[in-house]
């Protein structure tokens, strides 16, 4: 064995302990699926403490611009098994479907047909789980044409809480967003106790629905506010605000937002323990 090989053999040996070190330290949510984990748990924790909690925190591109990247790579190389995963992703990041699609057309051009081909059969799917196909050809003239879409309660596995979005562990479940002309759109949000979001605002509000659990919420500048099961919050457009779950109690909301320009949520900062503490005092 040479000498740098005697060097690096050790010090590879330790990165990946340092890597799940420094995710429990600083509270990483998981985001690596559970089955890369169980076969390769040092990648998981590089995914999720390195990748997610690091890079793509990183404040040179917001994390919108950081998923419309990330998409058109994985369509540009043809990796469409991870896609589905990342135009989730980005639509949560405030990315549209009609930005989405226009991008893979765009890529058609750019990276091939075949490969923009495999794009649409990946993200229509996941449009419609989002309920954000529109119409189809054959009824875009039809007068007075309906339907009826239900989103059944586990349909989807619920998704964690962004690191950058949220402090502690939250659960996002049954995502909406309805295609234009409508712009409502929302979640339902679980927090375990003593996690909140970052301070953020809506350009057109938000309305709160306490279904679960203790919490909190607070406008900036105003008192921190408890809110319980059957409390209706609305917060009107452009007000700095967080909500979350007491320090003791979970909390669980139905959260509902309407766009602007394809944009339902400006993220911030995070909210402090020092800020979080001041609540029940």
């Amino acid at each position: 064995m040479t000498l740098l090989a005697a060097m690096l053999v050790p010090l590879l040996a330790v990165i990946p302990l340092a890597a799940a070190a420094q995710a429990e330290e600083r509270k990483v949510p998981r985001v690596a699926p559970a089955d890369v984990r169980a076969v390769a748990p040092a990648l998981a924790d590089y995914t999720d403490a390195v990748l997610f909690a690091d890079v793509w925190a990183r404040p040179g591109l917001s994390p919108r611009d950081r998923s419309l990247v990330t998409i058109t790579a994985l369509i540009a190389a043809g990796q469409t098994e991870q896609l589905p995963g990342h135009l989730n992703r980005g639509m949560d990041n405030g990315l549209t479907q009609a930005e989405l699609t226009e991008a893979i057309t765009h890529l058609a051009f750019y990276a091939g047909w075949p490969r923009a081909m495999s794009a649409v059969r990946a993200a229509k799917p996941v449009f419609e789980a989002r309920g954000e196909v529109q119409a189809g050809a054959a009824d875009s003239d039809s007068q007075g044409s309906t339907s009826l879409d239900i989103l059944r309660q586990g349909a989807e596995p619920p998704a964690a809480g962004p690191a950058e979005y949220f402090t502690g562990t939250v659960r996002i479940a049954s995502r909406f967003q309805r295609a234009a002309p409508a712009r409502i759109g929302g979640a339902i949000v679980s927090f375990e106790p003593g996690a909140r979001t970052a301070w953020h605002t809506h350009p057109l509000g938000q309305t709160l629905i306490v279904t679960a659990g203790q919490g909190w919420v607070q406008r900036e500048g105003g008192p921190i506010e408890p809110i319980r099961p059957g409390d209706v919050v609305w917060i009107p457009p452009g007000e700095k605000h967080w909500h979350g779950a007491a320090a003791t109690t979970g909390m669980t909301h139905v959260a509902v937002a309407e766009s602007l320009d394809g944009r339902s949520v400006d993220w911030l900062e995070q909210v402090t323990d020092a800020q979080y503490a001041e609540a029940g005092r």
